[in-house]
């Protein structure tokens, strides 16, 4: 991780540039966790009966062709606050969060 050292001598993680976004985001490991939280969403989704006809027809396509949708999904997290911050050191639940919201307002809302 990219890190700035401040003056008092600690460590400080500093926002990543365009280019440190997509070499973090294109990563094996990056695809792999946003794959993983594009699945668990879809699943959660498909398990609702509140989902809408537009969140179930989203959640049907993820789960028949996860590596796909994950991988366009991802490129919305490039904005992510706690993307921006932590880049691969993101948790797990702000990676989650980035996903639904980018689903949400990117792709459901919008069909």
């Amino acid at each position: 991780m990219l890190l700035l050292l401040a003056a008092m001598g600690e460590e400080k993680p500093m926002a990543l540039n365009l280019n440190d976004r997509l070499a973090v985001m294109r990563s094996s490991a990056m695809q792999a966790r946003c794959e993983a939280a594009v699945a668990k969403y879809a699943l959660y989704l498909l398990g609702n009966g509140g989902s809408t006809v537009n969140q179930l027809a989203w959640a049907r396509e993820a789960i028949r062709a996860t590596a796909s949708v994950g991988s366009q999904v991802s490129y919305h997290v490039l904005d992510d606050t706690n993307f921006l911050a932590g880049g691969s050191d993101i948790t797990d639940t702000q990676l989650q969060g980035a996903i639904e919201t980018a689903v949400q307002t990117r792709f459901i809302a919008s069909s």
